[in-house]
């Protein structure tokens, strides 16, 4: 199965930098990299209770994720969705969250996020 895709600058770069002299093999430099990102997101995803997870999907209800803003500020988000500027003007429940959310590496928040964007995919979410 063929699939026609527009590559950025940035994605050309990004896959030029990774190939060894001679003609880039487009298939395999981007399967690559997908499977490097499926790799990242399951060995960083932070371990949330159900609680937790549920708050940040939450926070994420009906927003276009399949295009995020970099760096990305999880804790700040939860922030804005409570309309809070400080973790005590949050709700009991949530303000320990932000504190996780905050302590996290971009590479965990970046897990998490996909594992937010995989629920609201699933056809019964």
């Amino acid at each position: 199965m063929k699939k026609s895709v527009h590559l950025t600058a940035g994605s050309m770069a990004y896959m030029e930098a990774r190939s060894y002299g001679g003609e880039m093999n487009f298939s395999a430099a981007i399967n690559a990299a997908f499977e490097q990102l499926a790799y990242l997101a399951q060995v960083e995803n932070p371990a949330l209770d159900d609680q937790d997870f549920a708050a940040v999907c939450n926070v994420y209800a009906g927003s276009d994720l399949s295009r995020i803003a970099l760096p990305l500020n999880m804790a700040r988000d939860l922030l804005d969705h409570y309309g809070a500027t400080i973790p005590e003007q949050l709700r009991e429940d949530v303000r320990d969250l932000v504190t996780t959310l905050a302590r996290m590496t971009q590479a965990q928040q970046f897990a998490l996020l996909d594992a937010v964007r995989v629920f609201w995919c699933k056809e019964d979410a």
